[in-house]
């Protein structure tokens, strides 16, 4: 059976609870109809659709996501570093972000953590309705278990990462993805990062209008 954090809970139309959990090693997302209470932090197993919390029935998986359905791609220039797609099939890590960073004589794959980890979980979270702020948190969350998980300090880490994310977000754009999801930098109210991405997409729109003539 596989280990599932319980991140969130929410009460359906007719009154039931169900809970969002992320195995943070995947990663992957289950939405579990709960028959019984349990608190946010919570460790839960599942095994197929049946969920079980110390080793005792506790609800029906209603449904699963996978990292393995979405594609992962370094070609492009993302100002906030990772992004996703609107449509959710493409997890974006900026090309110029180191693929790989030393922390305490441990490398590190930007990829792992940031984009499988971080924004994957962050846009399972967006698309089901929650706020970009509050997806943001939980993500890191994960991406924080993940870290510790392969034996390197979170400090240490988010040190080093938040000096390769300013340098990033004050890099000149080269190349936007047109289906990039804009929602994190218009919650946000970055106008001078929505700026630059439009300019950045209708020179991509111009660049491809110019081939296809």
């Amino acid at each position: 059976m596989m280990k599932y954090r319980i991140l969130s809970k929410k009460k359906s139309e007719n009154g039931q609870v169900i809970a969002l959990a992320v195995n943070y090693i995947l990663p992957s997302m289950v939405k579990i109809l709960l028959n019984r209470k349990l608190k946010v932090n919570d460790i839960v197993q599942v095994d197929n659709d049946i969920a079980y919390y110390r080793k005792k029935y506790i609800g029906k998986v209603l449904e699963s996501r996978d990292v393995g359905e979405m594609t992962i791609s370094t070609d492009y220039s993302i100002k906030y570093t990772g992004g996703y797609s609107v449509d959710g099939k493409r997890i974006f890590l900026d090309k110029n972000f180191p693929k790989l960073i030393a922390v305490n004589n441990k490398l590190v794959d930007t990829v792992e953590s940031i984009a499988k980890h971080h924004e994957v979980t962050e846009k399972w979270l967006v698309d089901l309705g929650y706020s970009y702020a509050y997806s943001h948190k939980l993500a890191t969350s994960i991406e924080r278990d993940f870290i510790k998980f392969l034996g390197v300090n979170w400090e240490s880490y988010d040190r080093e990462v938040a000096k390769y994310l300013h340098e990033n977000y004050n890099r000149k754009l080269e190349n936007t993805p047109l289906d990039l999801d804009l929602l994190p930098y218009i919650e946000s109210r970055d106008s001078k990062a929505l700026k630059e991405i439009k300019e950045s997409m209708n020179t991509a729109i111009l660049d491809i209008a110019q081939y296809e003539r």
